[in-house]
């Protein structure tokens, strides 16, 4: 039997706005209330045209597979913050209300997954100043993470003849409650933080595999049940020399995942941990190199395993032209190590894959300002995960 011969045209496009209003207005010594509105509109257009060679060697489209993927989201949201300090105890109260209006169609087969939902993301964070600059902190924050574009495409990925991958346009956000209990310490050259933390996500976002009887295999992300995260993290800050700051993180966690709705023994529990360190070197003749490192440990999924995954990225910058330009050299993964090694099991498969979704990329940009703009810092408003 001959092989068949395809070509595939993914074309996608989008447009996004973005509006946004704020309003902060201080009272007594040192409290203040923010009030604020945002709204922002994404028009997505994904179309995906396939076709096939004939017998004459021309190609021909194959309309059984060809389609328009549309999605509009409209979201706008509302929130409120108000903080102060009293003495020792400082405290900060915020509530986010958001409206999401959610449409997904495919064009061409007149399917419709219109959703629309109204969602409170409130906070609270308690700061108790101890002596020898030492404080207590304490907080609570509900959090909301969509789906990108991409989990919710439908069209199917074909990394070969038997494997298959895509979005699932019937895709739920997840929502996650954290709570936290932390303590900082101030030194005269940086800081230390240390935290214990509980994180429940209900519809907890997974990719699942699934293998038919002929041996071909799919994979698309679906909602699970929810998960239960406990663990203890710590952080610290040092400027070591006048040179040289250094900026750690490790967090220790222990994760217990619930996919009974897909299969009754969907489910995983797992102890796992990762760190982060970065490096940044000032030197002369205003030269800057920022070295970051990370390192995840591997865990186990409802499906299988995670295996460990390190990478180093490199950046050397330099002041010209009088502090007017910047000459930037950024190399992502250095030792072209990071490599994403996982193993699925399941009633009548087992997979083990090893891939890289980037070599090491190496990019040298110049930058020259006409105007010293005025820096503009962005900032995560309420449950907003961006």
């Amino acid at each position: 039997m001959a092989g068949l011969t395809q070509k595939s045209l993914n074309d996608e496009t989008e447009k996004q706005w973005l509006f946004s209003a704020d309003y902060v207005q201080p009272f007594g010594k040192e409290g203040k209330y923010e009030l604020g509105l945002r709204s922002s509109f994404r028009d997505m257009s994904n179309d995906f045209f396939v076709t096939e060679k004939d017998s004459t060697g021309l190609f021909q489209p194959l309309d059984s597979l060809n389609n328009n993927f549309l999605y509009d989201e409209n979201i706008n949201a509302a929130y409120a913050i108000i903080g102060n300090k009293i003495n020792r105890f400082s405290y900060q109260f915020g509530l986010r209300a958001e409206n999401t209006d959610i449409k997904t169609t495919l064009e061409q087969t007149n399917e419709s997954n219109p959703r629309n939902y109204t969602n409170l993301f409130p906070s609270a964070h308690f700061t108790y100043k101890l002596a020898h600059e030492n404080s207590l902190q304490i907080s609570y924050s509900r959090r909301v993470r969509r789906p990108r574009y991409n989990d919710l495409s439908p069209f199917m990925t074909f990394s070969d003849n038997r494997n298959f991958s895509s979005g699932n346009p019937d895709l739920n956000p997840e929502y996650t409650d954290a709570y936290e209990l932390g303590h900082v310490k101030f030194f005269d050259k940086g800081s230390f933080a240390s935290s214990l933390y509980y994180r429940y996500t209900t519809d907890k976002i997974d990719r699942i595999r699934r293998v038919n009887s002929e041996g071909f295999a799919a994979t698309r992300p679906e909602n699970l049940v929810d998960e239960h995260s406990f663990g203890a993290e710590f952080t610290s800050s040092f400027t070591l020399t006048k040179w040289w700051k250094l900026d750690f993180n490790v967090n220790f966690f222990r994760a217990i995942t619930d996919g009974s709705n897909i299969q009754a023994d969907y489910q995983s529990d797992t102890y796992a941990w990762f760190t982060r360190q970065t490096s940044r070197f000032s030197l002369a003749k205003k030269t800057d190199i920022q070295i970051r490192a990370s390192y995840e440990a591997p865990r186990k999924t409802p499906q299988g395993e995670v295996k460990s995954l390190f990478f180093t990225d490199l950046s050397v910058s330099k002041d010209l032209f009088k502090g007017q330009g910047k000459l930037i050299l950024n190399v992502l993964d250095v030792f072209n190590s990071r490599r994403f090694r996982s193993i699925t099991r399941g009633e009548n498969f087992f997979t083990e894959s090893n891939g890289q979704m980037r070599l090491r990329q190496i990019n040298l940009t110049l930058n020259y300002r006409l105007n010293q703009a005025q820096q503009v810092t962005r900032r995560r408003i309420g449950g907003e995960e961006e």
